[in-house]
């Protein structure tokens, strides 16, 4: 456990360290200002801050102020809202402890152990002992907690101190020894998609989760999408939200979306190993996505407004070198008739699981909202090319002769191993389209936010902005 004390006083900063000490696993960093209290908390991870109320603005500056450490406190209110922050104040100010709990009260499960404690507190330092006390309690439930073994898959990036957090909280919270942890995302944003398995002390498995660990405002926008959005699609089509995490580990969380069985498949994986259905997979999805089709609506757009919901103008100013002087303004102008309705947003093979039932089921809804109805299947389709798990599929196919024949989609195809799987796509998007524009436009505006990734193929990405554009400038 990492606790922050911040308190200006350097002799009872001591005394609280001597204590502290005393306490096993528990580390004290002491800082005795504002600023030196915000350096630290902005680039350091802590369990507990330990604040006191009036403190100087900066390391030797005499002005100390009670609205100092008020900054403070806003400060991991608004940038780490899972931190639990105590006052320890020798100021005896009955109003300010009312006040707190009138204002700021906040109770929550902090050490993924299914009881409720007070996120701020408010503690007098003449009793620095029930203090203390209260820090030693902490630190037995963050040791608790510490032990519940990580077993992370060797190709995993390591996971950092909030994530493992969140990931144990997990663990705990189902009454686990140890968790199994494996990627399932292969994305490209700040945000960790995995496969948790909660064990025994037996090696039992008692739930497997889709997880989500992203910093909060991320966990705090995909829950509302959750509920807005995804909880209208077909039941079966999606995992239910079994947990959400927001307290506990700084500013990241987690969302833990419940799944029948340990065992899981990707639609990548799927695709790699020949499945026999991967045919009826597209019609599937779409399916599951039938009641935000039935809220379809149809309006004419401009090529480059599809773009802008793809990859913004100042995105694009970044990689206009890419473009290789391909003049993208007379394509951008042209109107189309589009259809719009919620869709996934990031609907790559990686997002698209099997559990034991073998139902395919949507993941990672950090992207879900109104955007363009031909987008789902055009970015499932269009992420056997460019995602970063495409080379898993090991096949030759596509040349970029194919990528010009994108719109040709029977002469597209040609020696694809998984041809039935694209077609379906294929289907799915012009039967959901507005007009046929709308697929070529889409798939024009995905290859240009290829260009801003590093790890995609350029030359793929610009013979597919040539073909889309050939197409849609007549």
């Amino acid at each position: 456990m990492r606790l922050l004390l911040v308190e200006d006083k350097a002799d009872f900063a001591g005394d609280i360290e001597r204590a502290i000490r005393t306490i096993p696993g528990c580390e004290l960093v002491w800082t005795a200002s504002r600023d030196s209290a915000l350096a630290k908390l902005s680039s350091e991870q802590f369990d507990l801050v330990l604040l006191d109320r009036r403190i100087p603005s900066a390391d030797r500056v005499l002005d100390d102020h009670q609205d100092h450490g008020w900054r403070v406190f806003q400060y991991v209110k608004e940038h780490l809202p899972g931190t639990p922050v105590w006052f320890l104040t020798a100021t005896e100010d009955t109003d300010f402890a009312t006040d707190m709990n009138n204002d700021h009260g906040r109770s929550a499960d902090i050490h993924g152990r299914g009881q409720s404690e007070q996120m701020y507190l408010v503690c007098w330092k003449r009793k620095v002992a029930e203090c203390i006390n209260r820090v030693r309690e902490f630190a037995l439930q963050r040791a608790e907690l510490d032990r519940i073994a990580l077993d992370v898959e060797a190709d995993t990036p390591p996971l950092n101190a909030a994530e493992s957090s969140v990931v144990r909280m997990f663990g705990r919270r189902y009454q686990g020894a140890r968790v199994e942890v494996k990627p399932l995302n292969g994305g490209l944003s700040r945000s960790r998609v995995l496969r948790t398995v909660a064990k025994n002390a037996s090696d039992g498995p008692l739930i497997t989760a889709a997880a989500k660990i992203a910093p909060l405002t991320d966990i705090h926008d995909e829950g509302q999408r959750y509920r807005d959005d995804v909880t209208r699609l077909a039941p079966g089509g999606f995992p239910p939200l079994s947990l959400t995490i927001d307290v506990g580990a700084g500013n990241h969380g987690g969302l833990f979306y419940g799944m029948v069985g340990d065992t899981l498949e990707s639609l990548f994986q799927r695709i790699a190993a020949g499945h026999a259905e991967l045919a009826s997979v597209p019609a599937e999805i779409r399916a599951i996505e039938r009641r935000w089709y039935q809220a379809k609506r149809v309006q004419n757009v401009q090529v480059g407004q599809i773009r802008r919901k793809l990859i913004g103008d100042a995105a694009l100013h970044d990689v206009l070198a890419h473009l290789d002087s391909i003049d993208i303004a007379r394509v951008e102008a042209i109107s189309v008739r589009a259809g719009h309705c919620s869709q996934h947003g990031d609907l790559h093979c990686a997002n698209v699981l099997f559990a034991e039932r073998g139902q395919a089921m949507l993941i990672d809804f950090g992207d879900v909202g109104a955007s363009f109805s031909a987008l789902d299947p055009v970015t499932l389709e269009l992420s056997t090319l460019f995602h970063s798990q495409h080379t898993t599929l090991g096949s030759d196919w596509p040349t970029v002769e194919h990528i010009d024949r994108w719109v040709d989609h029977a002469r597209f195809v040609e020696g694809c191993s998984f041809a039935s799987f694209i077609t379906g796509c294929r289907q799915w998007a012009r039967a959901e389209a507005a007009s046929p524009e709308e697929v070529i436009a889409i798939a024009y505006a995905y290859a240009v936010r290829q260009l801003k990734y590093k790890d995609t193929n350029k030359d793929w990405a610009r013979a597919l902005i040539r073909a889309c554009i050939s197409a849609l400038v007549k």
